[in-house]
């Protein structure tokens, strides 16, 4: 069976080459003839006809269909337009002439591949732009509709001040929710760039964790889950952008709690390691499948099996802040039995006592 399949491949591949290779024969056979027929009303180069036919093998054949016809051309116009004629012979002229047009075929092939190659990326750069712009079209239009509809009900007249102030709660939401995908937006335009700007300052790991206890606890408790934050020693600290790595720590614990059902723990940590800081976000939620792992920090993916950790560009953006501070992030996953996030940020040397 194995041995079928190859041979219908093989078959396949041929067929396919047919009308490549004969599509050089042809405008060849065209050249010989264009140039022919001018020749009898007068002196015409030689190569003239040729040039056109080795680029239209280029950007229609490939490399073996413009080699074809390269050879094929030379070998006519050898036969056909050189001195003496039907011969193969060539003098030192002829021979410049023949290194010439073998010069300029290369460099018509070598181009018309860099062209394909260009037009491949374009075609493929549109496409995930059309992926993207529906993706951010759909993520924006939830949040959009629900401020119209809010607003819209906020005209009634009738309403008490309870439910009018229930509205504006909800209006504030939307809004807050389109302003942070806009920015999440532009955070990935400047890490495709590589133009990520970064305050640094020497910032105490224990700072980081007070202002996300403070943050997620009480997100925690209504949820019952319980936020463990393991207190890093004194002095441990990390040269970072603080508002940046509030950024991948609020990322991380905020998909962890969304992700460890009631009664489960969401765990922060730290730990020095080698002059850095190695910072971890574990939860007991049901796991990530080993396909997707390679797949979350991915711009706009999408998991398997209900799971949208990876949708949007929380981890994407998390990922490139920590590249752009010299760290790394990686996922350890097991399902059934929780996820931790790890990330390094550099360590800032502790002073030495004074004496």
């Amino acid at each position: 069976m194995k041995r079928v399949l190859e041979s219908h491949a093989s078959a396949k591949g041929i067929r396919s080459s047919v009308p490549r290779y004969g599509l050089a024969l042809i405008v060849t056979g065209i050249a010989l003839a264009a140039t022919m027929t001018l020749r009898r009303y007068g002196p015409a180069p030689s190569f003239l006809f040729f040039v056109p036919a080795v680029a239209m093998s280029a950007w229609y054949g490939g490399i073996g269909p413009t080699a074809l016809a390269t050879a094929l051309s030379l070998l006519l116009i050898d036969l056909n337009f050189l001195v003496p004629g039907a011969s193969l012979a060539v003098d030192r002229i002829e021979a410049m002439e023949i290194i010439a047009f073998i010069v300029v075929a290369a460099t018509i092939t070598a181009t018309m591949q860099a062209l394909h190659r260009a037009l491949a990326l374009a075609e493929s750069r549109s496409a995930e732009l059309q992926r993207v712009l529906g993706v951010v079209a759909h993520d924006l239009r939830n949040p959009l509709n629900l401020l119209i509809t809010t607003t819209d009900l906020l005209h009634e007249e009738e309403l008490d001040r309870t439910r009018r102030k229930e509205l504006v709660e909800v209006a504030l939401r939307a809004g807050k929710q389109m302003n942070r995908l806009i920015g999440d937006l532009l955070d990935t335009v400047r890490m495709e760039s590589g133009k990520v700007p970064l305050d640094l300052e020497n910032l105490a790991v224990g700072t980081i964790f007070k202002q996300a206890d403070e943050t997620f606890r009480p997100q925690a408790e209504k949820r019952q889950i319980h936020l463990d934050v393991v207190w890093p020693a004194d002095g441990i600290a990390v040269r970072a952008d603080p508002f940046r790595v509030s950024q991948i720590v609020g990322n991380l614990v905020g998909n962890a709690l969304k992700f460890t059902p009631s009664d489960g723990a969401v765990t922060l940590t730290a730990a020095p390691e080698n002059g850095r800081v190695v910072i971890q976000v574990a939860d007991t939620g049901p796991g990530i499948a080993p396909r997707d792992i390679e797949h979350l920090f991915d711009n706009f993916w999408q998991a398997h099996n209900g799971d949208h950790r990876g949708v949007g560009l929380g981890l994407a953006i998390a990922k490139g802040v920590v590249e752009a501070h010299g760290g790394r992030i990686w996922v350890e996953s097991q399902l059934g039995a929780g996820t931790t996030f790890s990330f390094t940020l550099p360590r800032v040397a502790e002073k030495s006592p004074e004496h």
